[in-house]
């Protein structure tokens, strides 16, 4: 019979620690402490460059893709932690991807930018056919990665490794 011990929750330091030195390693599995604080640190430097590069879009988009892409191999980890393949959240970055390059470099979001802008611009929102598909694909693709990044991991291992929340602690019979 083995018993489960839960390590003790990860501080804000050593979460960031351990996620940016594991920037660009895909494999194994990361805690939901982990991956919520190095977000939160993501948000807060997409935030930061997005009010300095607000008036280039187009920059702005190619520094939020640079800076989502840090964010890439925690995402990866967290869902393996569920048991969860990684395909979510590439189907996810590349839809969202999609998605801006397109508002930007077709001048829908200039228009909708606008001083004045012209509603018909808003409207190519839902009928344009490549706005319309990668929104639907970006906007439920990261509603699922959201929700399975929220679930506690599987204490079990799994094919992705050790459980980094749980260890096994063998019973005496």
């Amino acid at each position: 019979m083995e018993n489960l011990n839960v390590k003790p929750q990860l501080g804000f330091g050593e979460a960031i620690k351990l996620a940016y030195g594991r920037i660009t390693d895909f494999k194994g599995r990361s805690r939901r402490s982990e991956f919520w604080w190095f977000m939160l640190v993501v948000l807060i430097t997409n935030m930061v460059v997005g009010l300095i590069l607000s008036k280039i879009p187009i920059a702005n988009t190619i520094a939020n893709a640079i800076i989502m892409a840090c964010a890439l191999s925690v995402t990866v980890r967290r869902l393996q932690d569920t048991g969860k393949s990684a395909i979510w959240v590439y189907v996810s970055y590349l839809a969202n991807l999609v998605y801006s390059l397109y508002m930007y470099t077709s001048g829908i979001a200039d228009n909708l930018g606008a001083v004045n802008p012209d509603p018909t611009e808003a409207i190519k929102l839902f009928t344009n056919p490549v706005l319309a598909i990668a929104g639907l694909i970006s906007l439920v693709s990261s509603i699922c990665v959201i929700v399975f990044c929220i679930i506690d991991g599987k204490p079990e291992p799994n094919k992705y490794g050790e459980s980094p929340k749980y260890e096994v602690v063998p019973t005496e019979e």
